[in-house]
């Protein structure tokens, strides 16, 4: 279905060039106006939802997403890489995703000519093929009610009086994997700390929920009373009232980046580059940095002195807070996608 309609498409622009040649009247608007469309592939939820509210007027143009899980968003561009259309103008991953892609040649080259405010990108997030939108790093959050005494450590989700009140989100199972390798003595170089880790919270009945809303909603109900998220989240939910606090755990916390790449046979690239340059747009980072608590990746955002202090990490955080070494990750990625699906999920 979907080769038809690409094919459909540029039988479509074809004719209504012939058209316009012959002296006859054009096509409907609407069929052209589909052609304008920037396609963004993103995940659902409450980040797409303010990509609608705060990027796309940004943006100026017309924006259909195509919404589901990373993987299957990159497995859909790898397997697009000899079609000539693709399915997507602007890809929306996480940085070791995107550095995935990025190997096999499937993105284009970001320069300040395509996306002028990639000048103004901080130079740890800049990488030649993708764009940084926002950054935060996972730290352990907890019910302050159930649990009055922070944990120092993730390591607590092993102890009995915690037994089936651990929670994770399952499409986070890359950084949930390296997060609670950290208390294993791992590091982000590796997932076999963390999958060693995990198979011990697997006897202390955790629950695995389909997104992080999800895990939102079981903290507020009080089925669980631990997970580890973004940082960002947790302020997030702390403003929607629910008991929370959150720690950056003594072994430390696994850093995240939010990127935008436009694959090489996006139908859309004016638009890709246009959508893209809005993400890293200040004013619209700063409302991010408001509505979502995500720090900013540009330089020019002009956050107010308690918004950046809340958003942002002190340097003692950040000297426990690591990277993805992505290089090193990237031949582990579907080891550990098993592992989380057919080991430690399986039958919860």
């Amino acid at each position: 279905m979907q080769s038809t309609n690409m094919k459909r498409r540029s039988f479509l622009q074809s004719s209504s060039a012939l058209l316009a040649a012959s002296g006859l009247p054009l096509l409907s608007g609407n069929v052209l106006a589909q052609e304008s469309n920037v396609i963004v592939g993103t995940w659902g939820g409450d980040y797409q939802n303010l990509l609608q509210k705060i990027v796309n007027p940004i943006s100026g143009s017309s924006i259909v997403f195509d919404t589901g899980n990373a993987v299957a968003r990159a497995t859909k561009i790898r397997a697009e890489k000899n079609s000539r259309r693709g399915s997507m103008d602007v890809a929306l991953l996480q940085d070791i995703d995107m550095y995935d892609l990025s190997l096999g040649g499937l993105l284009e080259p970001v320069t300040e000519k395509n996306t002028p405010n990639i000048a103004n990108a901080y130079d740890q997030f800049k990488t030649g093929y993708s764009i940084p939108h926002i950054f935060s790093a996972m730290v352990l959050v907890y019910n302050k009610e159930k649990i009055p005494t922070p944990p120092d450590s993730f390591a607590a989700a092993i102890d009995p009086k915690f037994k089936g009140r651990v929670g994770f989100s399952d499409i986070l199972h890359i950084a949930n994997t390296l997060f609670v390798g950290l208390a294993n003595g791992g590091n982000t170089s590796s997932f076999n700390a963390g999958m060693k880790f995990l198979a011990e919270i697997r006897k202390n009945d955790p629950k695995v929920f389909p997104s992080n809303e999800a895990v939102a909603a079981a903290l507020k109900s009080g089925e669980i009373w631990m997970t580890c998220m973004w940082k960002a989240r947790a302020l997030q939910w702390q403003d929607a009232g629910l008991p929370l606090g959150f720690v950056l755990p003594k072994e430390g916390a696994v850093a995240v980046t939010f990127e935008g790449g436009v694959p090489k046979n996006a139908r859309n690239k004016p638009g890709a580059w246009k959508y893209l340059n809005a993400m890293m747009d200040p004013k619209g980072q700063v409302e991010f940095a408001k509505a979502m608590g995500y720090a900013p990746t540009v330089r020019n955002a002009d956050l107010p002195a308690d918004l950046r202090a809340r958003v942002s990490f002190t340097d003692s955080e950040l000297k426990r807070v690591f990277a993805y070494d992505s290089k090193n990750l990237i031949a582990q990625k579907s080891e550990v996608l098993e592992y989380w699906n057919k080991s430690f999920k399986a039958g919860m």
